[in-house]
């Protein structure tokens, strides 16, 4: 497979991270790898260019990545960004104003900044990469911050109300609703997935779907697992996953990428 595969494309939370939002040795090892081998690397997730820098400093990923859940596409070295879908602003306060029936905890995102609406100060510092996030202070303050840049909104909610939820906002404009976990909702512009990003990724490399390996935990990836010429859910993801995927790599604890990858692409047991 090592001839078939040009690029990787892995989700972090739940797939390339473990738990405890580290990233096991082997999946560095294997990112070393890929790159020697000329194989891309990118990492996809809800993170925008701010909260994913870290991450790929620390993993060496060194082409095209992805945030915003497809919704930002920028390029490694230099942040510049090379495709961002934005929700248009006359559709954000719109959108708030429907979040704000089924949670009263939000988020946004857009390339380089962040902004969220009813989180206290503890539960913040409690979730990795968002503690660095200002407080808006009021629905209006938050609307207002993010109303002419928006790639991403979240919202907290009960999950069984996801369906009501895509209702209502379809009735204001064309949205993407994607879950990661079960107790929030990732609203994006029409056409914003991770799967549109992996095409916006394929056409700048060259190749085609079956070139391309996804990685996925989530319902967030479903679109790019579905993408993908080989798809990889790990041994810890959602069901749906399970069943969009090819094969199941190991528990992201234990490395299960970097497993996957030397495996699948290498043909070695790590």
């Amino acid at each position: 497979m090592k001839d078939k595969i040009k690029l990787i494309v892995t989700d972090l939370d739940g797939t390339f991270l473990s738990d405890d939002k580290t990233v096991p040795q082997i999946n560095l090892d294997a990112v070393k790898a890929c790159r020697e081998a000329g194989i891309h690397v990118c990492p996809c997730s809800a993170r925008n260019i701010g909260m994913l820098s870290a991450f790929i400093r620390e993993a060496g990923f060194d082409g095209l990545c992805m945030g915003c859940n497809g919704g930002l596409i920028f390029h490694a070295a230099t942040g510049e960004v090379f495709r961002s879908v934005q929700i248009a602003p006359e559709l954000v306060e719109p959108a708030v104003r429907v979040m704000l029936k089924y949670g009263n905890k939000m988020s946004a995102m857009t390339n380089r900044s962040s902004a969220r609406y009813g989180f206290s100060k503890e539960e913040m510092a409690a979730r990795k990469g968002m503690s660095v996030m200002e407080d808006s202070g009021s629905v209006e303050n938050f609307i207002n911050t993010i109303r002419e840049e928006c790639n991403l909104l979240s919202v907290w909610m009960d999950h069984e109300q996801h369906l009501p939820l895509y209702t209502d906002l379809s009735d204001i404009g064309d949205f993407e609703l994607s879950a990661a976990d079960l107790d929030h909702v990732h609203i994006m512009a029409g056409g914003a997935t991770k799967g549109s990003a992996c095409a916006a990724a394929a056409e700048y490399y060259g190749i085609g779907p079956e070139n391309i390996m996804c990685f996925g935990d989530g319902k967030n990836d479903l679109s790019m697992l579905y993408y993908a010429g080989v798809a990889v859910a790990m041994e810890n993801g959602m069901v749906q996953a399970k069943e969009a995927a090819d094969y199941i790599a190991p528990n992201n604890n234990e490395g299960g990428f970097g497993k996957a990858v030397f495996k699948l692409v290498f043909g070695e047991d790590r």
